[in-house]
């Protein structure tokens, strides 16, 4: 059973320090995807589609920006954004 130390609160969001053109090419992101989070990289974009790339499964799969938010790590009791590539 888990305690109430191990459940993380939901992360913040980052759009107010998003660059001008959101998600670059490499950018670490996480994809509301199939009733969960899913870590990948910004592997490229076309229109207004990012397509992500899955380093678990090897898939490249397109994703509008409303399902996608730049990665975060929970470390030592707060979230951390790691550094863009």
């Amino acid at each position: 059973m888990f305690t109430s130390a191990a459940i993380r609160p939901v992360p913040p969001h980052r759009d107010e320090t998003m660059s001008e053109n959101g998600f670059r090419l490499y950018d670490m992101v996480d994809v509301f995807a199939n009733d969960g989070w899913w870590f990948g990289f910004i592997s490229g974009k076309i229109g207004e589609e990012h397509y992500v790339y899955f380093p678990t499964t090897a898939d490249n799969i397109a994703y509008p920006r409303d399902v996608l938010r730049f990665h975060q790590e929970w470390s030592n009791g707060k979230w951390i954004f790691l550094p863009r590539p």
